[in-house]
């Protein structure tokens, strides 16, 4: 019975450290999100100073083949070469 205490104890103690809050936004039908805000009160879709982080795009292959026509291979390397033609 000890061990049994002991044990939601300690899971009552760590899930405080991952204390989430609900966003306090109502939806479009008038209802409370129920999405979880780790730091402030809205979540991210309420949020109006929110920004999405850009990621690289992938972009067509620059380089040729054997028979000198373009590549199709698709690539988001910074030299705009796939993995076959970086190297050459």
């Amino acid at each position: 019975m000890k061990k049994v205490k002991l044990s939601v104890a300690a899971l009552l103690i760590a899930s405080v450290g991952f204390a989430q809050t609900q966003c306090q936004a109502l939806t479009k039908q008038q209802n409370q999100c129920k999405n979880t805000v780790k730091t402030g009160k809205l979540c991210y879709l309420h949020n109006p100073n929110y920004t999405k982080k850009c990621k690289k795009t992938a972009v067509i292959c620059s380089g040729t083949t054997k028979s000198n026509k373009n590549c199709k291979k698709k690539t988001k390397n910074q030299s705009g070469k796939c993995y076959l033609h970086e190297n050459k």
